[in-house]
């Protein structure tokens, strides 16, 4: 059987879904499905549980393909059925016009272009965390892939290129990013805002970087993926496609985000010898693919297996991952801390930080290349960034990547991550803060030098409005505490809630005032009663 075929009807669902209700990106529909195809012929994931731990993770960066995405998770009896396609992009449904990650078999929620690519980093550092940490020699419980596909627009974005960069500086060979070059954006064909020598590009960045130039043949964008899963590095493949392949509208930006009439959906099958019936794909087709879907199931049950095994062997470090992924610690000695001085709460966190991480041990983050001046570090800690089994992380000056990887790091589960800048420059990362809190997602944020004194350096490092910003965002806990108390309300808070906090800091030394942290749990209290 020609896989081009399945490919086909694969497109024809695609954008029937988008005309079915005149809305949706047909565009990326019919340049991608060969890659879709590719991948999900090749992703090891669990039919039967979603959340599988050892599972290949797949992050849509370019959320617009959510049409194809859902459509090929059709194709091969992954979670979405031909009642959610009908469903598309309304409201409560388990199709929404961009991935969510409220919905089974969603990896990440994607939408604002680049973050997708960001998170993959985060999500594959997660995975070689937890391998250096758990695996043994003789049985390897984590051993899985992180894939990622984006667009001419991820590859464009500021938090895309921060995260490449690390990406390659850590040599992540287990992440494999696939590109849809079809070269036009919604204004266009992208010579004119992008013409940079991608290949050449990610090499100097420490790619392997493996080029497909037909992007309309599955078996060779197949061929790249297990090139790519046996690379030393940390992959790109790039697949030269065209928007809207086959279609009235072929190599046209205007097919990006214009729904086909019912005759142009026609006119489509018609061009592409498709004959299915409204949303449905041909039986022989079906049972083609579930070979492959029942491959796949007989490798989970044998890693499950090999899971028992680990069980039986290796009790504690089983207890300890079980721990992690139910989030298990013990934070009851947080409001017995006794700790009294005349610090900078800058210093204090630090202290308290340090203190929590003894008891938490999936705790893992780091700073914009500040640490020494937030103080936001684990002072007995290595970094991944010489090993991946320690909790540090040097994110380098990339405050707005160190955010959504920080939100992978989140994603894959088990660990609970912390970022840190100065205030002023939380700007740099609010729109993965902003997605941290979609997702709900456990990512501490810790922001310092929050005092009119920071003047000194100019207004460039003066925080004024970010505080408000913060404060506005929704299911954003924010705590500016002044004293120990205070602090410690914070983490309580956060730890009990499992929800993103932003915890703001001082630079200057105060005096640590005793208080009841069930008053500062209150958000505000008493401190001098008026006389009179």
């Amino acid at each position: 059987m020609k896989e081009i075929n399945i490919v086909n009807n694969l497109r024809v669902v695609g954008c029937e879904v988008i005309t079915n209700v005149k809305s949706g990106h047909p565009g990326v529909v019919l340049s991608g499905a060969p890659i879709f195809y590719a991948i999900y012929k090749n992703l090891k994931v669990d039919s039967n549980n979603p959340k599988y731990i050892n599972r290949d993770f797949f992050v849509n960066s370019a959320g617009h393909s959510s049409s194809l995405m859902y459509s090929t998770m059709n194709l091969f009896d992954y979670i979405i059925s031909k009642k959610d396609l009908l469903e598309f992009r309304k409201i409560n449904s388990n199709t929404p016009g961009h991935p969510e990650i409220s919905m089974n078999g969603v990896d990440c929620s994607t939408g604002p272009l680049g973050q997708g690519v960001a998170n993959s980093v985060g999500i594959a550092l997660a995975q070689k965390h937890f391998a250096q940490i758990f695996n043994k020699d003789d049985i390897q419980i984590f051993n899985a892939k992180t894939y990622c596909f984006l667009g001419d627009g991820c590859m464009m974005e500021g938090v895309a290129q921060e995260a490449f960069s690390l990406a390659g500086t850590l040599k992540l060979n287990n992440l494999i990013y696939i590109y849809d070059r079809n070269r036009k954006t919604i204004e266009g064909d992208i010579n004119a805002t992008f013409n940079e020598d991608v290949e050449n590009k990610f090499k100097a960045m420490g790619y392997n970087v493996i080029t497909v130039k037909d992007g309309n043949n599955p078996q060779k964008i197949e061929e790249a993926i297990l090139s790519a899963k046996n690379s030393t590095l940390p992959n790109l493949i790039i697949v030269d496609t065209i928007i809207g392949f086959g279609s009235h509208l072929e190599d046209n930006e205007k097919s990006h985000g214009k729904p086909f009439t019912k005759e142009e959906i026609k006119n489509l099958k018609d061009k592409l010898m498709v004959k299915n019936e409204f949303l449905e794909f041909n039986k022989e087709y079906k049972a083609f693919v579930k070979k492959f879907v029942d491959k796949r199931q007989k490798l989970i049950e044998k890693e499950n297996k090999n899971l028992e095994k680990y069980k039986q062997k290796y009790p504690k470090d089983y207890e300890k991952l079980e721990k992690y992924l139910n989030f298990e610690y013990n934070i009851e000695n947080i409001e017995k801390l006794n700790i009294e001085n005349n610090l900078s709460p800058r210093e204090n966190n630090s202290i308290i930080l340090n203190e929590i991480a003894k008891n938490v041990e999936n705790l893992i983050g780091g700073s914009a290349d500040v640490n020494t001046s937030t103080m936001v570090y684990l002072k007995n800690e290595g970094y991944v960034n010489e090993n991946f089994a320690n909790r540090n992380i040097h994110f380098g000056v990339r405050e707005h990547a160190m955010a959504s990887i920080c939100n992978g790091l989140a994603i894959f589960g088990g660990l609970i991550p912390f970022a840190s800048c100065f205030l002023s420059f939380s700007n740099y990362l609010k729109p993965a803060l902003r997605m941290s809190c979609l997702m709900n997602l456990p990512v501490l944020y810790e922001f310092s030098h929050d005092n009119i004194t920071i003047g000194e350096d100019g207004p460039t490092h003066q925080p004024i409005e970010q505080i408000v910003d913060l404060r506005a965002t929704p299911n954003l806990n924010v705590f500016r505490p002044y004293n120990i108390t205070e602090i410690l309300a914070g983490y309580k808070t956060f730890f009990e809630s499992k929800k993103p906090m932003a915890l703001i800091l001082g630079k200057d030394k105060v005096t640590n005032q005793k208080c009841d942290i069930k008053k500062a749990l209150r958000g505000g209290y008493v401190i001098y009663k008026e006389e009179k």
